[in-house]
Parts: structure tokens; sequence; C-alpha cells
């Protein structure tokens, strides 16, 4: 069975109040992954276009790939956040507006997926590298100090997370490119999780991160 959700809401930030929308995903069945799993091509691209390759535990070559972590997960829920870029037009840096606009959105998925993890004694991905400690312990030679906390990102696993969007929550993931800014930006996290979780349940826990 699979069911979705679909919400709007605003968030009010410090300098800001922007839209947000919510797309939403639960299925039972985890071996819907293996198509969205390309690990020689998502590799690649982190080895020649990532500033973190081989510099975070929680980036390749160090991460694992998404079949590693089941450790017996058979249910997923995938969630993403997008928002209008006309919230940060009257940020002139057109970088520093998506960066802003992106690291909002990254916290607050962060939260919702790391409180269904809890909720439901699942497993996190969530969206870009860890941010548990900065710098990472791997750029000094260090083993990771927080094991228990540091989570990877869902491309980290190796999953085409643009693929995903598209074919399972019926979105494109837009881009920053050529300093033009993009319609709209997202972020986007996954939880490995057994057990009944319904709907209503993700919405909850949607409301009570943003509202706080």
């Amino acid at each position: 069975m699979v069911q979705k959700i679909f919400i709007e809401f605003q968030k009010v930030l410090k300098n800001r109040t922007i839209d947000i929308i919510c797309r939403g995903i639960l299925i039972e069945d985890v071996s819907v992954l293996n198509k969205f799993y390309q690990k020689e091509m998502i590799g690649k691209a982190c080895r020649e276009g990532c500033p973190n390759y081989g510099k975070k535990w929680s980036c390749p070559p160090f991460s694992k790939p998404y079949y590693e972590l089941l450790n017996g997960y058979d249910r997923i829920v995938l969630i993403s956040l997008s928002t209008d870029m006309d919230g940060y037009l009257d940020i002139k840096n057109k970088y520093t507006a998506i960066k802003a606009a992106n690291v909002t959105l990254k916290n607050i998925v962060e939260k919702i997926a790391r409180e269904v993890e809890t909720e439901m004694d699942g497993y996190a991905l969530l969206s870009g590298s860890c941010r548990c400690c900065r710098p990472c312990a791997c750029k000094n030679h260090q083993k990771c100090k927080h094991p228990d906390k540091m989570r990877y990102s869902i491309e980290a696993a190796y999953l085409n997370v643009k693929d995903m969007c598209r074919d399972l929550l019926g979105f494109e993931l837009l881009w920053y490119e050529k300093k033009v800014l993009p319609k709209y930006t997202s972020a986007v996290s996954l939880v490995f999780f057994n057990g009944e979780f319904e709907k209503e349940s993700l919405l909850k826990i949607v409301k009570s991160v943003v509202d706080k």
C-alpha cells in the first residue's frame, strides 16, 4: 500500500516568512529503491564535482550503499520540502539567496526525518552531508566523533534523488546553475522503518516541527 501527503504551510523566520510545500510518500516495499541505485554514476559525480569527496565520513568514498543500511527495514517514507525563490528576492546575491533557502529547508526536513526515525526506530538518510561536527573529524584523519548520530545523504547512499522525486513524488528537482535562480528549491530526506506508520502520524510530525 502507498500513502501520499501534500500540504502547504508558512514558516516564520527571523527576517522573512516563506511558503513551503511538503510532499511525502509512505511505501510498504523497500525494493522500490532498487531502480534508483546508481553507484557508478553517483560515485563519479561526487568524485569529480563535490568538495566534500573524501573529506567527510558521511560522503563517498566512505559512505555505504543503501542496501547495507537496511538492517531488516522493509518500508520507507520519502519527504521533500520546497519553497519558491520569490521569497528571497530581497537578497541581491543570488548564490547567497539559494544558500539561505537551502539551509532553512535542510534544517526542517532533517528534523522531520529524525523525528520519524526516533518514533519508528528507523534509520534516516538526510539532505546533504552530515553537519554534526564542523569540521568533520575525517579532515584531520580522525575517527567519526558521533557515529551514532552521523547519517548519510540519499545521494551518498548512491540513490538517484532526482529520479526518486520525479517518479515517486511527481515533481522535478531544480538546481542553481550559471548564476540563475531556479523557480523553487527543495530538500529531501528518506527514512527506513518497520511496522505501521500512517500518513496522519507523518503530518503530525511535520506540523510539530514547523510550529517550533
